[in-house]
């Protein structure tokens, strides 16, 4: 047999009882790429699609962009090329503000060079909530490719998407440990700086 990741294996199968739920709430979660431990992160043994643990390196750790309940609305999709399948991931959304601060944080959103990882709870959880958070951009990073205030509102709207060329290998990963409530710790555990 050849690669497993690259067989299909079991049906896809609608079920009435667990409708998915269109969008995402008003919360994205960005780690910067280049402070994840990547070493001490692991994946499901069986489905390589569920991200089991992430750690941020001492002293690092991820920022929360909150906002109304309809600023964010991402999408993922198919790039086929002559290198095979790869997967745009584009996580647009609104910063509800004009501050000095905020105006810093967005100029550093724009100029990190190595790109982020976005952590977007879903409203569709899944039976035991394992689709409850999708992870954006864990293997090539996503970069700032839009920030315009342009109907002077004092607010911006912000787009955070993989570059042309450099699509992800897969589609967007989820995260999930053990249960929903474990699950929903690590990612809180995720806004905290590590003590070294």
């Amino acid at each position: 047999m050849g690669n497993t990741n690259c067989e299909i294996s079991s049906d896809i199968l609608f079920n009435c009882q667990q409708k998915p739920i269109r969008g995402q709430l008003n919360e994205v979660i960005l780690l910067p790429k280049g402070d994840i431990d990547l070493s001490n992160c692991s994946f499901n043994g069986s489905n390589h699609m569920i991200i089991e643990a992430i750690q941020m390196n001492s002293q690092k750790r991820g920022y929360s962009y909150t906002g109304e309940a309809t600023m964010i609305s991402s999408d993922k999709g198919l790039v086929r090329d002559e290198n095979g399948a790869k997967y745009r991931h584009r996580v647009p959304f609104i910063v509800y503000a004009n501050l000095p601060t905020t105006k810093k944080e967005l100029d550093a959103l724009a100029n990190y060079p190595y790109g982020y990882v976005a952590i977007l709870k879903q409203n569709y959880k899944g039976a035991s909530g394992n689709a409850k958070y999708e992870v954006f951009g864990w293997d090539t990073g996503l970069r700032l490719t839009v920030l315009d205030d342009t109907e002077g509102r004092n607010q911006y709207n912000i787009e955070l998407a993989t570059m042309e060329g450099f699509e992800e290998p897969h589609l967007p990963r989820n995260f999930y440990i053990t249960s929903e409530a474990v699950t929903d710790a690590a990612v809180a555990a995720l806004l905290i700086a590590q003590s070294p």
